[in-house]
């Protein structure tokens, strides 16, 4: 199948993981704009919003990752291939990053954000290897998503060189990659000292050299689809059971033990991510084998998820620091529901705008 041809073929299964996600995300910031101080919604927003941007991270492997196993498997896979895939990834993903950050820059301009780092925000490199986040601060998982496929391609391409049996040759690099990101972790946990979840946030979950591993538990996914269909597609309900449990052993059962950064400061900075992506991993198979859908609810899924890439950028540095400063100023007295309701409609129209003027257009040349 083409490239082409499989980007034009919707899976329902994957609007509807593509959708959760983004309303997890944007869910997760509704407490800041209506200055919510009820400890478990504050709690469930933070639970969602690195849920969201992990399943994310995951989904794109997956997608991302079976595109690039295509090209490993073919004899066609040359330093021109990957350039051609880059160039394809950079028109989707770069017109409305930059346009969005030119507009969070005039946005930070106004309101007295430091514009001291922003020409690293051009380059990726706001989260690199040091937080430099000043504004715009959902641009992280940017990052790391830009880094990985800039990176993997020329590592499978070196991978393609060496290993003469292709299958194995493309898992056992998606591990040894993995592995790398697990001791650049384990290293810093032995010569660094993390105290609270503020410092782990900033210097651990948000920084590309510790983060790429994420996405490529994407690729092993992708690899099982392949080579495995069938059976994946045999075991998805247990798999998603078993997602399910993990789910609740990592972030409700280890939290009622006392698991903690001061007293498992191993396990939040080597393993979290880990048991979150595989987690997040077993949970795609019941969506990938869930290939249409018809009906209202199933269009209403089919157009979030065509816009959730245009929503994840506006919804919090615009649209939800812009509301934020109009209900200080302006709308103290509006109730937090119709301040929701409103919001909402302004970040999807302005993320319909973006996506039917940039994304769409460009994709279409593409």
């Amino acid at each position: 199948m083409s490239q082409e041809k499989q980007q034009s073929e919707r899976i329902f299964g994957l609007d509807v993981v593509r959708a959760l996600a983004i309303s997890m995300v944007v869910f997760s910031h509704i407490y800041y704009l209506i200055d919510s101080t009820n400890p478990l919604f504050i709690s469930l927003s933070g639970l969602f919003g690195f849920a969201g941007v992990e399943l994310f991270f995951v989904l794109s492997g997956f997608l991302i990752g079976g595109i690039i196993l295509k090209l490993y498997l073919s004899n066609a896979f040359t330093i021109s291939t990957i350039f051609n895939f880059l160039r394809r990834r950079w028109m989707r993903t770069l017109p409305n990053y930059y346009v969005v950050l030119v507009l969070n820059i005039l946005v930070g301009l106004s309101i007295g954000y430091s514009m001291k780092e922003v020409w690293r925000y051009f380059f990726f490199i706001q989260n690199f290897s040091t937080n430099h986040l000043t504004f715009f601060s959902e641009s992280w998982s940017l990052s790391i998503e830009e880094w990985t496929y800039l990176i993997t391609p020329f590592l499978f391409f070196l991978s393609f060189k060496v290993f003469k049996n292709k299958k194995k040759g493309f898992i056992i690099t998606t591990v040894l990659v993995i592995s790398i990101f697990h001791f650049l972790r384990y290293s810093l946990s032995q010569n660094h000292l993390i105290i609270n979840m503020k410092q782990w946030n900033e210097e651990v979950k948000s920084l590309v050299i510790y983060r790429i591993d994420a996405i490529l538990m994407g690729f092993i996914l992708a690899w099982m689809n392949y080579f495995y269909q069938n059976s994946l597609k045999k075991y998805s309900v247990y798999l998603f059971i078993v997602a399910v449990h993990l789910f609740f052993l990592q972030f409700v059962a280890m939290n009622v033990m006392g698991f903690d950064i001061v007293s498992s400061p191993n396990y939040f900075i080597i393993f979290y991510f880990t048991l979150s992506s595989v987690t997040f991993a077993f949970t795609l198979p019941v969506f990938i084998f869930w290939v249409s859908s018809k009906g209202f609810i199933s269009k209403i899924i089919n157009g979030v998820s065509k816009l959730s890439y245009s929503v994840y950028l506006v919804h919090y540095s615009l649209v939800t620091v812009l509301f934020k400063y109009l209900k200080v100023n302006y709308l103290q007295d509006i109730p937090s529901l119709l301040l929701i309701m409103i919001y909402l409609f302004i970040v999807f129209l302005v993320a319909y705008l973006l996506y039917h003027f940039i994304e769409k257009p460009i994709m279409q040349k593409r």
